[in-house]
């Protein structure tokens, strides 16, 4: 066997290990000098904080999800890689998609170095992303790491309807979630085209669309109370933006089934 061809070898059998989210198998692949550099969070990681790493990742990845782009090109004692991940809303909504190349370096048959760099390709709705990559590394999110604070995000307001809480900030979902408030900004504003009180007024709103029967008497601000807005007009806004009505129209339009949701709009960029 080739060197390249045993090179190549102990790369493949590490994405398979990957793949299958085996971590141990994984980790027994690693040189005990192994370095892995994530060049979009400007993170690296060695020793206990790779291991970490490591499981933390397979763990919170949607590895069914990621496609290869081409066949591993071999040069000398690396392996380069190209391929993409999308991150899935539960619903199964696609939230956004990255694309990445990884040069892996081998030494006597096991890694010892990676360097990942990643992009963010696509945002909801299939929208091209514009991602400010030097405020991602300052902020220390890469996109892999963007589709998890999502997803904790998501969880966050699910767990107990955090949502509904009257005056709910940034700081106080930073602080439960243990975010910054710029990553969470960041990630909703780069992947699904929105401000963080956007995002809270679109849950507030799907809230009351999956409980129709609670709020049907409701007048307009008992309904803007009981769902957490400060204001009728904030109401208004956010069933307009989620819904293209009124919540008036909602509430007077009879059996009206599943109700469209808009598609995400663009958040004006400064």
């Amino acid at each position: 066997m080739s060197g390249s061809d045993s090179v190549l070898r102990t790369v493949q059998a590490h994405n398979e290990a990957w793949g299958q989210g085996d971590i141990e198998g994984v980790l027994a692949l690693h040189h005990p000098d192994m370095v892995f550099h994530d060049h979009a969070a400007g993170e690296s990681y060695e020793g206990e904080t790779l291991r970490a790493h490591v499981g933390s990742v397979i763990r919170r990845s949607s590895l069914h999800t990621l496609v290869y782009l081409d066949r591993p090109r071999v040069d000398g004692d690396t392996v380069f890689l190209r391929y993409r991940e999308t991150v899935r809303a539960p619903a199964g909504d696609e939230w956004l998609s990255f694309s990445a190349c990884d040069s892996v370096r081998v030494q006597d048959g096991l890694i010892i170095e990676i360097h990942e760099y990643a992009i963010l390709q696509q945002a909801a709705c299939g929208q091209p992303a514009n991602p400010d990559r030097d405020e991602a590394r300052r902020i220390g999110l890469s996109p892999r790491a963007m589709g998890f604070l999502l997803r904790d995000l998501q969880a966050y307001f699910d767990l107990g309807q955090a949502y509904l809480q009257p005056g709910l900030s940034l700081q106080q979902v930073s602080a439960a979630t243990g975010y910054t408030r710029n990553q969470i900004s960041y990630a909703l504003n780069h992947a699904l085209r929105q401000s963080f009180y956007r995002y809270l007024g679109g849950a507030r709103v799907r809230h009351a669309l999956e409980h129709r029967e609670l709020y049907l008497q409701h007048g307009m601000e008992e309904l803007a109370r009981d769902l957490g807005f400060r204001s009728v007009s904030g109401l208004y806004r956010s069933f307009r933006e989620v819904t293209g009505m009124t919540p008036r129209q909602w509430q007077e339009k009879p059996n009206p089934g599943p109700v469209r949701v808009r598609p995400t709009a663009s958040v004006p960029r400064a």
